[in-house]
C-alpha cells in the first residue's frame, strides 16, 4: 500500500544499512506487514516473498509489475534505491509515497530532486491516472510544506528509531488520505455522469454550495475556451473543487481569466 524510498547520490553512503534497519524496526515494533526491495545485491539477506534484491536485473516493466503486486500484499514496502548513479535506479523514485535522501550534505540535492520528480509527474503520461494525478500534484496530500515533510534528509543510519517512527506515522496519515481520495473518487465519477449543460445543478445535488458549483462550471467553460477537453478539465480542476474554499477557487479563476485575456489581446 505504501512505498518508502531511500536514496543517496553518493556511493557507499550507508543507504542499504539504513533502509534495512527501518525494515527490521517496522517488523519488530508494529503489526504491519512489511516488505523490502533492494535495487542492488544484498550480501547477507536471503531472497523471499517479502525481501527481494537484485531488482536492477528486472526490466522496468517487471519492476513496476512487482511493486504493484506488493503494494496489494503489504502495508509498507521499503525501497533501497542505493546504487551507482543511473537513470534506471531513478525511474522508480517518482512512484514512491515518501523519499528519504540520505546524508546531511544533500539537503539542496534533495529539494532539487523533489522538484524534478514533481515536474516529471506533471508531464509523464504514464503517471496521468486519476489517483496519481491527485497525489502527484499534492493537492490533497498534507505532506507538502517547507519544513521537509515531503522529502526526508539529514539523518544517519544510527537514527533508525526516529525514522521508523516517522515512516509509521506517515503511513497512518497516508492510510487516511487514501480513504479520503477513495471517497472523493466516487464523487468524481458521479460528476462525470452529470450532463455537461447541467453541471452546476448536478454539483449542487451532490452537496456542493450553489455559488461554488456555478463558479466551477464557469471555470470549466474557461478551460474549454483555452482548448482543453471537457473531461480533462473536470479531472484537472476537481481537486480545486474539493480542496478549495469559494474565495480560493474564485482567485484561481480570476488569475487564469486574466492570463488568458492577456494572451488574446
Amino acid at each position: 500500500m505504501y512505498l518508502v524510498g531511500f536514496y543517496s547520490p553518493k556511493a557507499k553512503s550507508g543507504v542499504t544499512e539504513l533502509s534495512l534497519s527501518i525494515y527490521y524496526w517496522l517488523k519488530m515494533n508494529t503489526t504491519l506487514s512489511v516488505a523490502f526491495i533492494s535495487y542492488g545485491t544484498l550480501e547477507k539477506e536471503e531472497t523471499s516473498n517479502e525481501l527481494i534484491h537484485e531488482f536492477s536485473k528486472l526490466s522496468l516493466t517487471e519492476q513496476k509489475r512487482n511493486v504493484k503486486r506488493m503494494k496489494k500484499e503489504y502495508d509498507i514496502i521499503i525501497y533501497d534505491a542505493s546504487s551507482q548513479l543511473s537513470e534506471e535506479a531513478l525511474k522508480l523514485l517518482p512512484i514512491v509515497d515518501r523519499l528519504f535522501v540520505v546524508g546531511e550534505e544533500h539537503t539542496d540535492f534533495a529539494v532539487k530532486l523533489y522538484q524534478i520528480i514533481e515536474f516529471n509527474k506533471i508531464f509523464d503520461k504514464s503517471v496521468k491516472n486519476f489517483i496519481t494525478h491527485l497525489q502527484g500534484n499534492k493537492t490533497f496530500i498534507i505532506r507538502e510544506n517547507k519544513e521537509g515533510r515531503v522529502i526526508g534528509f539529514n539523518y544517519s543510519k544510527k537514527e533508525a528509531n526516529e525514522i521508523g517512527q516517522k515512516v509509521y506515522s506517515d503511513y497512518v496519515t497516508h492510510f487516511f488520505e487514501m480513504k479520503f481520495i477513495e471517497k472523493n473518487k466516487k464523487i468524481y465519477n458521479k460528476i462525470k455522469r452529470v450532463p455537461k449543460e447541467d453541471l452546476h445543478k448536478g454539483l449542487y445535488e451532490l452537496g456542493i454550495d450553489f455559488e461554488k458549483a456555478l463558479l466551477f462550471q464557469k471555470f470549466i467553460v474557461l478551460r474549454e475556451f483555452s482548448g482543453q477537453d471537457y473531461h480533462e478539465a473536470i479531472e484537472s480542476l476537481f481537486p480545486l473543487l474539493i480542496n478549495s474554499t469559494f474565495n480560493e477557487l474564485l482567485e484561481k479563476f480570476q488569475n487564469e481569466l486574466f492570463f488568458i485575456t492577456k494572451l488574446n489581446i
